[in-house]
Protein backbone atom coordinates (compact mmCIF):
# COMPACT_ATOMS: atom_id res chain seq x y z
CA UNK A 1 0.00 0.00 0.00
CA UNK A 2 1.30 3.42 -0.93
CA UNK A 3 2.33 5.70 1.93
CA UNK A 4 1.72 8.81 -0.19
CA UNK A 5 -0.94 11.26 0.96
CA UNK A 6 -3.85 11.89 -1.39
CA UNK A 7 -5.44 15.31 -1.82
CA UNK A 8 -8.96 16.36 -2.71
CA UNK A 9 -7.80 18.26 -5.78
CA UNK A 10 -4.72 19.76 -7.40
CA UNK A 11 -5.33 23.18 -5.83
CA UNK A 12 -5.35 21.60 -2.39
CA UNK A 13 -2.12 19.75 -3.11
CA UNK A 14 -0.52 22.92 -4.48
CA UNK A 15 -1.37 24.90 -1.34
CA UNK A 16 -0.22 22.14 1.01
CA UNK A 17 3.08 21.71 -0.80
CA UNK A 18 3.82 25.45 -0.81
CA UNK A 19 3.00 25.72 2.91
CA UNK A 20 5.24 22.73 3.66
CA UNK A 21 8.14 24.13 1.66
CA UNK A 22 7.72 27.51 3.39
CA UNK A 23 8.55 25.85 6.72
CA UNK A 24 12.06 25.12 5.47
CA UNK A 25 12.61 28.33 3.52
CA UNK A 26 13.87 30.53 6.41
CA UNK A 27 16.79 28.17 7.12
CA UNK A 28 17.37 26.52 3.74
CA UNK A 29 16.29 29.19 1.27
CA UNK A 30 13.91 28.67 -1.62
CA UNK A 31 15.56 25.96 -3.69
CA UNK A 32 15.45 22.31 -4.65
CA UNK A 33 16.46 21.22 -1.17
CA UNK A 34 13.58 23.01 0.55
CA UNK A 35 11.20 21.73 -2.15
CA UNK A 36 12.29 18.14 -1.51
CA UNK A 37 12.09 18.64 2.26
CA UNK A 38 8.56 19.99 1.98
CA UNK A 39 7.55 17.12 -0.28
CA UNK A 40 8.81 14.56 2.23
CA UNK A 41 7.09 16.35 5.09
CA UNK A 42 3.62 15.94 3.60
CA UNK A 43 4.46 12.63 1.90
CA UNK A 44 3.56 13.79 -1.58
CA UNK A 45 4.53 11.58 -4.52
CA UNK A 46 7.32 12.62 -6.87
CA UNK A 47 4.83 12.67 -9.72
CA UNK A 48 2.46 15.01 -7.89
CA UNK A 49 5.38 17.22 -6.81
CA UNK A 50 6.57 17.54 -10.39
CA UNK A 51 3.04 18.19 -11.63
CA UNK A 52 2.68 21.08 -9.16
CA UNK A 53 6.19 22.44 -9.55
CA UNK A 54 7.67 21.37 -12.91
CA UNK A 55 10.01 24.37 -12.70
CA UNK A 56 11.02 23.62 -9.13
CA UNK A 57 11.42 26.47 -6.67
CA UNK A 58 10.17 29.06 -9.17
CA UNK A 59 6.71 27.50 -9.14
CA UNK A 60 6.65 27.40 -5.33
CA UNK A 61 7.67 31.08 -5.24
CA UNK A 62 4.78 31.91 -7.57
CA UNK A 63 2.31 29.91 -5.47
CA UNK A 64 3.45 31.65 -2.29
CA UNK A 65 3.18 35.09 -3.92
CA UNK A 66 -0.33 34.37 -5.25
CA UNK A 67 -1.43 33.07 -1.86
CA UNK A 68 -0.85 36.56 -0.47
CA UNK A 69 -3.21 37.96 -3.11
CA UNK A 70 -6.01 36.05 -1.36
CA UNK A 71 -5.96 38.76 1.30
CA UNK A 72 -7.66 40.97 -1.30
CA UNK A 73 -10.72 38.73 -1.50
CA UNK A 74 -14.03 39.98 -0.11
CA UNK A 75 -12.95 43.59 0.43
CA UNK A 76 -15.79 45.21 -1.50
CA UNK A 77 -17.75 46.07 1.64
CA UNK A 78 -14.67 47.40 3.40
CA UNK A 79 -13.68 49.92 0.74
CA UNK A 80 -17.15 50.98 -0.38
CA UNK A 81 -17.48 54.75 -0.09
CA UNK A 82 -13.75 55.39 0.01
CA UNK A 83 -12.03 57.78 -2.38
CA UNK A 84 -9.91 56.10 -5.04
CA UNK A 85 -6.64 57.01 -3.35
CA UNK A 86 -7.95 55.62 -0.04
CA UNK A 87 -8.98 52.40 -1.75
CA UNK A 88 -5.55 51.95 -3.33
CA UNK A 89 -3.77 52.68 -0.05
CA UNK A 90 -6.01 50.26 1.86
CA UNK A 91 -5.56 47.48 -0.70
CA UNK A 92 -1.82 48.00 -0.89
CA UNK A 93 -1.39 47.83 2.88
CA UNK A 94 -3.68 44.82 3.11
CA UNK A 95 -1.58 43.00 0.51
CA UNK A 96 1.68 44.06 2.15
CA UNK A 97 0.51 42.87 5.56
CA UNK A 98 -0.34 39.48 4.07
CA UNK A 99 3.11 39.19 2.48
CA UNK A 100 4.81 40.03 5.77
CA UNK A 101 2.85 37.55 7.91
CA UNK A 102 6.05 35.50 8.19
CA UNK A 103 8.82 38.01 7.60
CA UNK A 104 11.54 35.34 7.47
CA UNK A 105 9.82 33.66 4.54
CA UNK A 106 9.07 37.03 2.93
CA UNK A 107 12.75 38.02 3.05
CA UNK A 108 13.77 34.77 1.40
CA UNK A 109 11.05 35.15 -1.21
CA UNK A 110 12.13 38.69 -2.09
CA UNK A 111 15.75 37.55 -2.20
CA UNK A 112 14.71 34.83 -4.64
CA UNK A 113 12.92 37.33 -6.88
CA UNK A 114 15.89 39.72 -6.70
CA UNK A 115 18.06 37.27 -8.65
CA UNK A 116 18.36 38.39 -12.30
CA UNK A 117 17.08 35.11 -13.75
CA UNK A 118 13.88 35.39 -11.68
CA UNK A 119 13.15 39.01 -12.60
CA UNK A 120 10.72 38.14 -15.41
CA UNK A 121 8.67 35.91 -13.11
CA UNK A 122 8.58 38.59 -10.42
CA UNK A 123 7.45 41.24 -12.88
CA UNK A 124 4.60 39.03 -14.13
CA UNK A 125 3.41 38.29 -10.61
CA UNK A 126 3.73 41.93 -9.56
CA UNK A 127 1.80 43.10 -12.62
CA UNK A 128 -1.04 40.66 -11.93
CA UNK A 129 -1.30 41.82 -8.32
CA UNK A 130 -1.29 45.48 -9.36
CA UNK A 131 -4.02 44.78 -11.88
CA UNK A 132 -6.13 43.07 -9.25
CA UNK A 133 -5.75 46.04 -6.90
CA UNK A 134 -6.91 48.50 -9.56
CA UNK A 135 -9.87 46.34 -10.57
CA UNK A 136 -10.98 46.04 -6.94
CA UNK A 137 -10.64 49.82 -6.62
CA UNK A 138 -13.14 50.15 -9.49
CA UNK A 139 -10.76 51.24 -12.26
CA UNK A 140 -12.02 50.53 -15.78
CA UNK A 141 -9.48 52.48 -17.84
CA UNK A 142 -8.69 50.93 -21.22
CA UNK A 143 -6.41 53.66 -22.57
CA UNK A 144 -2.74 54.28 -21.76
CA UNK A 145 -3.74 54.95 -18.15
CA UNK A 146 -4.52 51.25 -17.79
CA UNK A 147 -0.79 50.58 -18.01
CA UNK A 148 0.57 53.64 -16.23
CA UNK A 149 -1.64 52.98 -13.19
CA UNK A 150 -0.36 49.43 -12.90
CA UNK A 151 3.23 50.54 -13.27
CA UNK A 152 2.71 52.98 -10.40
CA UNK A 153 1.22 50.33 -8.10
CA UNK A 154 3.95 47.84 -9.04
CA UNK A 155 6.57 50.37 -7.95
CA UNK A 156 4.84 51.23 -4.68
CA UNK A 157 4.16 47.59 -3.81
CA UNK A 158 7.69 46.32 -4.44
CA UNK A 159 9.48 49.17 -2.64
CA UNK A 160 7.03 49.29 0.27
CA UNK A 161 7.47 45.56 0.84
CA UNK A 162 11.23 46.04 1.13
CA UNK A 163 10.58 48.94 3.51
CA UNK A 164 8.27 46.75 5.62
CA UNK A 165 10.87 43.99 5.90
CA UNK A 166 13.69 46.37 6.78
CA UNK A 167 11.99 49.08 8.85
CA UNK A 168 8.63 47.79 10.04
CA UNK A 169 4.94 48.41 9.42
CA UNK A 170 4.86 52.08 10.42
CA UNK A 171 7.50 52.83 7.80
CA UNK A 172 5.48 50.86 5.25
CA UNK A 173 2.32 52.86 5.98
CA UNK A 174 4.23 56.12 5.72
CA UNK A 175 5.85 55.18 2.43
CA UNK A 176 2.58 54.10 0.83
CA UNK A 177 0.98 57.39 1.90
CA UNK A 178 3.88 59.50 0.63
CA UNK A 179 4.06 57.64 -2.68
CA UNK A 180 0.35 58.06 -3.32
CA UNK A 181 0.55 61.75 -2.36
CA UNK A 182 3.39 62.21 -4.86
CA UNK A 183 1.42 60.50 -7.63
CA UNK A 184 -1.67 62.60 -6.92
CA UNK A 185 0.41 65.79 -6.95
CA UNK A 186 1.87 64.84 -10.33
CA UNK A 187 -1.55 64.03 -11.78
CA UNK A 188 -2.82 67.41 -10.59
CA UNK A 189 0.17 69.12 -12.20
CA UNK A 190 -0.30 67.15 -15.43
CA UNK A 191 -3.97 68.13 -15.61
CA UNK A 192 -2.94 71.80 -15.68
CA UNK A 193 -0.61 71.37 -18.67
CA UNK A 194 -1.83 72.49 -22.11
CA UNK A 195 -0.91 69.06 -23.47
CA UNK A 196 -0.48 65.73 -21.73
CA UNK A 197 3.07 64.31 -21.64
CA UNK A 198 1.83 61.05 -23.19
CA UNK A 199 0.22 63.00 -26.06
CA UNK A 200 3.51 64.76 -26.72
CA UNK A 201 5.30 61.41 -26.85
CA UNK A 202 2.71 59.96 -29.22
CA UNK A 203 2.99 62.99 -31.51
CA UNK A 204 6.77 62.70 -31.45
CA UNK A 205 6.57 59.02 -32.35
CA UNK A 206 4.15 59.83 -35.16
CA UNK A 207 6.46 62.56 -36.52
CA UNK A 208 9.48 60.28 -36.41
CA UNK A 209 7.50 57.58 -38.21
CA UNK A 210 6.54 60.03 -40.93
CA UNK A 211 10.15 61.09 -41.37
CA UNK A 212 11.27 57.49 -41.57
CA UNK A 213 8.58 56.08 -43.86
CA UNK A 214 7.35 59.18 -45.64
CA UNK A 215 4.02 60.99 -45.59
CA UNK A 216 1.19 60.26 -47.97
CA UNK A 217 0.17 63.63 -49.50
CA UNK A 218 -3.40 64.76 -49.02
CA UNK A 219 -5.81 64.38 -52.00
CA UNK A 220 -5.24 67.07 -54.65
CA UNK A 221 -1.81 68.08 -53.40
CA UNK A 222 0.85 68.70 -56.07
CA UNK A 223 3.99 66.59 -56.03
Amino acid sequence: MSSYVHFSDLKDAESCLADAVARFVPDMGLNRSSLDAGSRLIRISDGMRDLIAPNGASDIAAILWRSHDLALDDVAGTIAGMKIREKIAHLLNLRLDAAATDERVARRLMGFFALPHHAALFHRLLWTTAGRIWILAGDKALDENHYSKRVIVCGILSTALVTRLSQGRDAQLDQVRRNIDAVMAYEKFKAQLPAKPEDLMLNLAKSLGQLRFGVEPPPGASL
